[in-house]
């Protein structure tokens, strides 16, 4: 982590205690509080005893207890080098304009004119991406993904002119779905929506949206007060089932795998008797090729043991392979 001792959960604790102490005394259990959101659970019984005991000077307690503080400013943190070479190697990623507006980034750059970026596009190599990736410079493409993400961010349905194979707005087909979700595949380097569809009277119909294809979008006025009592994407997406593969550790594939699968949601043990690790990796259903894929490029060093359905998937391009390479057998 690169801040992980330069502004960390302690120094944001304290000055959430100041900043909301410089306007009234804090309760011990106001400052309690503050203490547990911006660290961890014993976080308090670091902090807490050293502000009420003088030990780090920044005010006193009164006679019924209360905090004041010594000082009456908000206190600021200052950015280091580090944390500035790398907000300047961000501003140099494509993706960073679909999130901040040209006039902000502009003046981004100017704030952190002379700053060494911490690394630059040049420095990774991307073995296994595909080159189709989605055309973040596209005006088209930035104006949708913001009144999506807009949308996303503001609980409100979207009425999306999606393209079919033929890709064209001649093609498309529109729908009035709620976003739920934006997601993000390093490897195929492309957007996807997660929405609600409206069906049946409801926003209830799972769909996803390359947002690639997406023509033209803009915001509905139907409301959504039942649909936004669910925050997350429906399980429906998730799979049912994690699957499961058994790493050998040979040639560092356990290092490898941690790696490479680091965007999954993972759980893995030794297991003692096999002399093997064993690794559940849970993902959604619309990454379930991609996955599979992944998963057969490790080649013998690791096996894939369940679920049944996705083994079938595994053993059915194992022999389609084989095919193509020896001939049908």
């Amino acid at each position: 982590m690169l801040f992980d001792k330069v502004y960390g959960c302690y120094y944001r604790a304290v000055r959430g205690i100041l900043k909301e102490a410089a306007q009234k005394p804090l309760s011990a259990g106001r400052m309690d509080e503050i203490v547990r959101a911006c660290g961890f659970q014993e976080s308090a019984l670091t902090i807490l005893p050293k502000i009420k005991e003088g030990i780090w000077a920044f005010g006193e307690m009164d006679v019924q207890g209360n905090f004041c503080s010594a000082v009456s400013h908000i206190p600021l943190l200052p950015l280091t080098y580090l944390q500035k070479s790398w907000l300047k190697a961000l501003l140099s990623d494509a993706r960073i304009s679909l999130f901040v507006e040209e006039e902000e980034r502009k003046r981004l750059e100017r704030e952190l004119q002379g700053v060494e970026p911490l690394y630059s596009e040049e420095d990774f190599y991307y073995f296994d991406r595909y080159l189709d990736g989605d055309d973040y410079a596209s005006p088209e493409y930035r104006k949708n993904f913001r009144t999506a993400l807009s949308a996303l961010r503001g609980g409100k349905p979207l009425f999306v002119a999606y393209a079919g194979k033929r890709r064209d707005i001649a093609g498309c087909v529109t729908h009035e779905a709620l976003p739920v979700r934006m997601q993000y595949s390093s490897k195929d380097d492309k957007f996807r929506l997660c929405c609600l569809e409206w069906y049946g009277g409801s926003f209830s119909r799972e769909v996803l949206f390359n947002m690639a294809r997406i023509r033209a979008c803009h915001i509905s006025r139907r409301e959504t007060k039942t649909a936004l009592n669910r925050p997350h994407f429906p399980q429906g997406l998730r799979c049912e089932e994690p699957v499961t593969i058994a790493i050998s550790g040979e040639r560092n594939s356990l290092e490898r795998c941690m790696l490479h699968f680091a965007n999954y949601e993972k759980h893995t043990e030794f297991d003692e008797k096999r002399g093997e690790y064993i690794c559940s990796i849970y993902y959604d259903r619309a990454d379930e090729t991609e996955l599979l894929v992944e998963l057969l490029s490790f080649g013998p060093v690791i096996r894939i043991l369940g679920p049944e359905p996705f083994l079938a998937q595994a053993r059915e391009r194992v022999k389609r392979q084989h095919e193509l390479l020896y001939g049908k057998v």
